[in-house]
């Protein structure tokens, strides 16, 4: 992906880098919805590749991350068409068959190797079951042979998934992390992460009608359930061991297709419960993509963050000979309001050892005449060092803060069921300190 963003970001369009970049992404989604119908959706009588476009098409997730500099929609690409030939190549078998799967398996591995194992794994599945052991170690053999200049870092990669450290876990306890991370995934690709209180509440309800639907079409489809069901579990072991809940959907996404397919083949079988969970799904999704648009009831609050205003408020109360910014570094994003700040400065990260004594020399310098603090409400640093800066520095300076993103009603009672009592009203603040 990222080699062909550098490529890309080399084309004379005359756009702004970030608009041009989030433009491949957005081209990559395109061409897997061409994709998708041509080798998937039009084997559904008319009225159910109907279904299947319009909701693919208001899709509020696929909304959300194909506008992202990410490989996300390249994997959704690869994804559609990786599947595709192993269902091919395992229905007959030729010579040419074989070789698009093994480059399509290659191209899956070289954008992000989650999807790529998955799928090397379904394959080899696929083939064992109908006994073709041969043809499953020629592909192995050949996907091998393709990524041999990438399988260090490949090693790497899977090294460092195996040592991974516990991450941030908002229940404390992995047996009901778990959940939490498959609830927030199927509430991702089924409604979407910004919606109301009430319309999440009405979701509730619509998840399991979609999931049965789901149940319904692997029964309907053996062929499509021996490549769905394996890619599912892989793929949610291989990314639920690696991130925390809010970043979950993103790396599932290119499942996505798969299980649209498999909900709506189900809703061809249970055509009262298809007919309504397309109705509310449809009509969900575009209250999502309404909240989207306008920056409203997001889930993850990260996204909708006006770092930008933040940037340009810093610039226009302080300059950098008499000011410092300091940033959380375990739940803020530095990157962001460095990039804001278009270079005129950089926030010095909570998580450097360096932070501290930096923040005690500016403390004693009195030209510094403001410090400026964007961190999350929810302290998780180790040792809780957002609290020990606050304190350090409220200590000498007068505080104002400034809140950005408030918490839902919903969002505040559920913080206070795992144990956050009392809840955040806000997600983020600003705090301006001066003398």
């Amino acid at each position: 992906y990222y080699l062909l963003l550098h490529v890309w970001q080399g084309l004379p369009l005359g756009l702004d880098p970030v608009v041009q970049a989030r433009l491949l992404s957005v081209l990559f989604l395109l061409v897997a919805t061409v994709a998708v119908d041509l080798l998937w959706a039009r084997r559904l009588p008319e009225h159910g590749r109907a279904a299947f476009l319009v909701i693919w098409t208001l899709s509020p997730s696929l909304l959300l991350y194909s506008r992202m500099c990410r490989s996300y929609s390249l994997q959704v690409l690869t994804s559609v068409l990786a599947a595709a030939c192993i269902w091919n190549y395992a229905e007959i078998r030729t010579r040419k068959r074989q070789l698009m799967l093994a480059g399509m398996l290659a191209a899956a591995l070289y954008t992000h190797y989650v999807p790529g194992i998955a799928l090397l794994a379904t394959a080899n599945l696929m083939l064992i079951r109908k006994r073709r052991l041969g043809d499953a170690a020629q592909i192995d053999a050949l996907v091998g042979l393709t990524c041999l200049p990438w399988l260090g870092w490949l090693w790497q990669s899977i090294s460092r998934w195996g040592h991974l450290a516990e991450g941030y876990s908002i229940t404390g306890t992995s047996a009901w992390e778990l959940p939490v991370k498959l609830g927030y995934w199927l509430m991702s690709i089924t409604v979407g992460e910004s919606q109301p209180d009430a319309s999440l509440l009405a979701g509730i309800v619509v998840v399991p009608m979609a999931l049965w639907l789901v149940v319904v079409g692997l029964r309907r489809n053996r062929g499509l359930a021996w490549i769905a069901l394996p890619c599912t579990i892989i793929g949610f072991i291989g990314v639920a061991r690696w991130v925390s809940y809010p970043f979950l959907p993103a790396r599932m996404l290119f499942l996505y297709p798969l299980l649209l397919l498999l909900a709506v083949e189900g809703g061809l079988i249970r055509k009262r419960t298809g007919r309504v969970a397309w109705i509310a799904i449809g009509g969900l999704s575009v209250v999502g993509m309404g909240c989207y648009f306008t920056r409203t009831d997001f889930r993850n609050k990260e996204y909708p963050m006006p770092v930008r205003e933040i940037a340009a408020y810093i610039e226009q109360q302080s300059t950098s000979t008499d000011s410092a910014i300091v940033v959380d570094s375990t739940n803020s994003d530095r990157g962001a309001l460095d990039y804001a700040l278009a270079g005129s400065r950089s926030g010095l990260p909570t998580g450097d050892p360096e932070t501290a004594r930096a923040i005690g020399r500016m403390l004693d310098d009195p030209r510094i005449r403001c410090i400026w603090f964007l961190r999350n409400t929810h302290d998780i640093s180790v040792q809780r060092l957002d609290e020990q800066f606050e304190r350090q520095i409220g200590a000498a300076m007068k505080a104002t803060v400034h809140p950005y993103e408030r918490f839902s009603p919903l969002e505040r009672q559920a913080m206070r069921m795992v144990g956050i009592d009392p809840p955040p009203e806000w997600f983020h603040e600003l705090i301006e300190f001066r003398r």
